[in-house]
C-alpha cells in the first residue's frame, strides 16, 4: 500500500489544491464541490476546513456613458473594489460496504461579494453586488480490480440554494443619493458522474468528472425603490416608487475537471489538474417587473457578465521531508471569463502548503497563495443601461490563505 510520506504528501498537495480553484477564479466559480476525500484510504475519514481569498482591484478612470448625462456626466478617478470573501467546506466520507465509498459534502462552491461604495461614478451601476450559495451533496463510488490497480465509477447528485442581492444609486446623476435594491432567490438540483484509475503504491490518480448545470429558472423575489424617497424625482418630484415582485431565468453551467497526479521519486509527488466551466451561458439576464421610479412603466433592467467559458489549469509537486511533515507548491493559470466589460481578467497564482500529521489519525493542512490580475479595459457591452460605464484597471494582487483539519479512523 501506499507509504506513509507518500499520504503525507498527497495532504500537501490537498492544501495547495484547495486553493487553485478559488482565488478569483472565473465566473461565480469558487472551486465547485470538491470530492477528493472520496478518494481517502481509510474507512471513515472526516475534513473541515475554511480559506479565505483577498482579491485588490481599483477601478480607475471611471466614465459615465449616459445620453443625455443629467446634469453632468459622472466621472471618478479611482473606485476600490472590496470583495473578500470566505469559503467553508466540510466532508464526511464512509465505506458503507465493499467496494462503495460514499461521501456527504457541504460547501459555498459559487458566489460574489463586490462592494463599489456610494456616490462615486460607478454607484449606478452597483453599489453592492452578493450572490451566496450553500451546496449539500452526496457522492458514491464503485471500485474493482484492473491491472496494478484499481478502477472506480463515481456519480453523485447535489442540491443549492442561491440568494443574490444588488444596490444601486440609480437616480445620483439627478441628484438623489437613495439607494434601489433587488433580491432574488431559488434553489436547484444538479449530477455528476465521471470516474478514476488508481495505483496506490505509487500514489498515481487519474480522475474525470463532469458536473451538469443548475438550472436557476425560479429565480424570483423583489425590486425595492422605496429608498429613493425625499430626494429630487423627475418634474414637480413625480415619484413612482415602491417595492415589485420581481423574477429572472439563469443558470450555475455545466464544468468538467480532470485531475492527475502520480509519485515520480522517492519523497516526491508531481499533480495537475484542469477545469472547463461554460460561463458563456451567462449574457444578458433579464430581470422582469422592474418599473422606473420615474415614469412608473416597466424598466429595462438586467444583469449583464456578458461571460465566456472559464478555463483553469494548474500543475505544482510536492515533498515529504519526514513522515510527519511535507510541503507541495503549484502555479495555476486560470482564464478570465470577462469579454468586453467586466474585470475578471486572466490570473497566474502561486501557492504553497503544508501538513502536518499531528497523530496517527489526525491531520493538519495550512496554505497560502499570491496571484497577479491582469490589467485590461472594460466598456459597455449592451443590457442595462445602467451598466453604461466604462473604465481601465492595472495588475492587482489576490491573496489567499486556507486551514484545514482531517480525523480518519
Amino acid at each position: 500500500m501506499i507509504g506513509s510520506r507518500l499520504k503525507s504528501l498527497l495532504a500537501a498537495g490537498c492544501a495547495v489544491g484547495a486553493l487553485t480553484g478559488t482565488a478569483a477564479a472565473g465566473g461565480f466559480d469558487r472551486g465547485g464541490v470538491n470530492i477528493d476525500l472520496l478518494w481517502d484510504e481509510s474507512p471513515y475519514a472526516a475534513e473541515a476546513g475554511l480559506i479565505f481569498v483577498n482579491p485588490q482591484r481599483t477601478l480607475n478612470n471611471v466614465q459615465r456613458l449616459d445620453r443625455p448625462p443629467f446634469p453632468v456626466a459622472l466621472f471618478s478617478p479611482s473606485v476600490d473594489v472590496d470583495d473578500d470573501y470566505t469559503v467553508p467546506r466540510v466532508g464526511f466520507k464512509a465505506n458503507v460496504f465493499e467496494p462503495v465509498d460514499c461521501l456527504a459534502t457541504y460547501t459555498q462552491p459559487y458566489g460574489a461579494d463586490a462592494q463599489y461604495g456610494t456616490n462615486n461614478a460607478y454607484s449606478p451601476t452597483s453599489v453592492e453586488f452578493k450572490v451566496d450559495t450553500n451546496d449539500y451533496g452526496l457522492t458514491c463510488s464503485y471500485k474493482w480490480g484492473l491491472g496494478k490497480g484499481f478502477a472506480r465509477i463515481v456519480g453523485g447528485v447535489s442540491y443549492l440554494d442561491v440568494d443574490a442581492f444588488q444596490s444601486r444609486q440609480t437616480l445620483l446623476a439627478l441628484g438623489n443619493q437613495g439607494l434601489g435594491t433587488f433580491q432574488l432567490s431559488d434553489d436547484a438540483w444538479s449530477w455528476r458522474l465521471g470516474g478514476s484509475y488508481e495505483i496506490p503504491e505509487i500514489a498515481l490518480r487519474a480522475s474525470l468528472v463532469y458536473s451538469a448545470k443548475y438550472n436557476l429558472d425560479g429565480l424570483a423575489g423583489t425590486a425595492d425603490t422605496t429608498g429613493f424617497a425625499g430626494g429630487r424625482l423627475g418634474p414637480a418630484g413625480t415619484r413612482f416608487l415602491g417595492v415589485f415582485d420581481v423574477t429572472a431565468a439563469t443558470e450555475i453551467p455545466q464544468a468538467l475537471d480532470f485531475k492527475v497526479q502520480t509519485g515520480i521519486a522517492p519523497g516526491w509527488l508531481a499533480f495537475g489538474s484542469v477545469r472547463w466551466q461554460e460561463w458563456s451561458k451567462l449574457g444578458v439576464i433579464p430581470i422582469r417587473g422592474v418599473r422606473s421610479p420615474l415614469t412608473g412603466l416597466p424598466s429595462n433592467t438586467s444583469f449583464d457578465p456578458l461571460y465566456r467559458d472559464g478555463w483553469t489549469v494548474s500543475g505544482g509537486i510536492g515533498h515529504a521531508f519526514t513522515d510527519k511533515f511535507s510541503g507541495a507548491v503549484s502555479l495555476t493559470w486560470d482564464r478570465g471569463t470577462s469579454t468586453v466589460s467586466g474585470y475578471q481578467t486572466d490570473l497566474w497564482n502561486f501557492a504553497a502548503g503544508a501538513a502536518y500529521k499531528a497523530t496517527e489519525n489526525i491531520e493538519v493542512r495550512l496554505g497560502g497563495s499570491l496571484g497577479l490580475w491582469e490589467s485590461g479595459t472594460s466598456v459597455f457591452g449592451g443590457g442595462d443601461l445602467a451598466s453604461a460605464v466604462t473604465y481601465t484597471f492595472d495588475d492587482d494582487l489576490v491573496a489567499a490563505i486556507s486551514g484545514s483539519i482531517k480525523v480518519r479512523w
